[in-house]
C-alpha cells in the first residue's frame, strides 16, 4: 500500500471516529434540557409519572450514547489495523468488520448469532465505561429519587 494512500485512509477513519465522538456529545447535550424539563415539571406538579418518563428518556439517550461509543471503538480497531498493516483491509474501506477476526464456516450457528447481536447492542464494557455509566447512572438515580419523593 502506498504510504500516501494509507495516510488518506487513516484520515477517513479518523473523520468517522470524530463524528461518533461529536454525536455522543450531542446526545448528552440534548439529554440535559429534556431531563431538566421532565424532572423540574415532576417536582413542581408533584407528578411522579413525569419523572419516570424522564428516566425513560435517560435510558433511551444512554442506549444511543453507548451505541455511538461501540461504533467508535469498532472504528478505532479498524484504524489500528490499517495503521499497523496487520490485516489485509481493502483500500479506503470504512467497514469496521474488516478489522475483526473472520467468521469461519466451522463457527457454530450460535456464535454467528452472537456476533450479529453484538453489532446492534453494546456490550458490558461499553455500558460500564467512564463516559456512559457514571453520567447516565447518576441522572437515572436522580430521576428515581424524584419519582419516589413526589409520591
Amino acid at each position: 500500500m502506498d504510504p500516501d494512500d494509507r495516510r488518506k485512509h487513516l484520515d477517513y477513519i479518523q473523520a468517522v471516529v470524530t463524528r461518533m465522538s461529536a454525536a455522543s456529545s450531542a446526545a448528552k447535550g440534548w439529554l440535559l434540557p429534556v431531563v431538566t424539563a421532565t424532572y423540574g415539571y415532576s417536582l413542581t406538579k408533584k407528578d411522579s409519572s413525569v419523572a419516570i418518563l424522564g428516566v425513560g428518556a435517560v435510558l433511551l439517550f444512554g442506549f444511543l450514547d453507548a451505541n455511538y461509543l461501540r461504533q467508535e471503538k469498532a472504528y478505532r480497531r479498524l484504524y489500528d489495523a490499517v495503521a499497523r498493516g496487520t490485516r489485509d483491509i481493502p483500500l479506503f474501506s470504512l467497514d469496521p468488520s474488516h478489522a475483526d477476526d473472520p467468521i469461519t464456516p466451522a463457527a457454530t450457528r450460535l456464535r454467528k448469532i452472537q456476533l450479529r447481536v453484538r453489532r446492534w447492542f453494546p456490550d458490558r464494557n461499553v455500558w460500564l465505561s467512564w463516559s456512559v455509566a457514571p453520567f447516565y447512572g447518576a441522572v437515572v438515580i436522580v430521576g428515581c429519587l424524584i419519582a419516589l419523593l413526589v409520591r
